[in-house]
């Protein structure tokens, strides 16, 4: 496997093998660079492995609901993300006091985390409909970002759980 960071610069994929399987896999062509797999069905934990290490993801609260990231088997958190609806993104507020704000356009189909300053780090465009599909680019202001690996399989969970609540408010309107 390749480390995320030595590919900056190039447009990554991510794929979900099986439309039945909560399971995705971050490609360079045809090389696995990292997966992202939700171990229950309809869970909001979910985990991410690269060469670079392994990480949760774990959305927890009702009213005022935020996303708690951790290395895996830790009880400290490295950032929490903080939606905020009215805008479409959030911020994801890392450990040490930074921020990077993560944008969303109306349909959430693309995401961009900017620094601080403005600058875009990471951009996703999700282009699947029955499968997960998204691109994802690097820019190289993003290296400077220690929290890089896990913010490019972060940037997947967020557009997994964006669908699911989709479906959820769609099944609940219909019904």
């Amino acid at each position: 496997m390749r480390k995320i960071t030595a590919l900056v610069d190039h447009e990554l994929n991510w794929t979900q093998p099986n439309a039945f399987k909560s399971v995705f896999e971050l490609r360079f062509g045809g090389e696995l660079v990292a997966t992202l797999r939700f171990p229950k069905f309809l869970s909001t934990l979910a985990q991410a492995e690269s060469e670079e290490g392994c990480w949760t993801f774990e959305r927890v609260g009702f009213w005022k609901s935020r996303i708690i990231v951790r290395a895996c088997g830790a009880d400290s958190d490295l950032a929490v993300y903080i939606h905020n609806a009215w805008k479409g993104g959030g911020t994801l507020e890392l450990s040490g006091g930074r921020k990077v704000a993560v944008a969303a356009n109306v349909w959430k189909s693309t995401l961009e985390f900017r620094a601080e300053a403005g600058e875009t780090l990471i951009h996703t465009v999700n282009r699947g409909v029955f499968r997960h599909n998204m691109t994802v680019q690097m820019y190289r202001k993003a290296l400077q970002m220690p929290e890089l690996p896990w913010m490019v399989m972060f940037g997947l969970y967020l557009a997994v759980m964006s669908r699911r609540d989709a479906a959820r408010h769609a099944g609940a309107a219909s019904a």
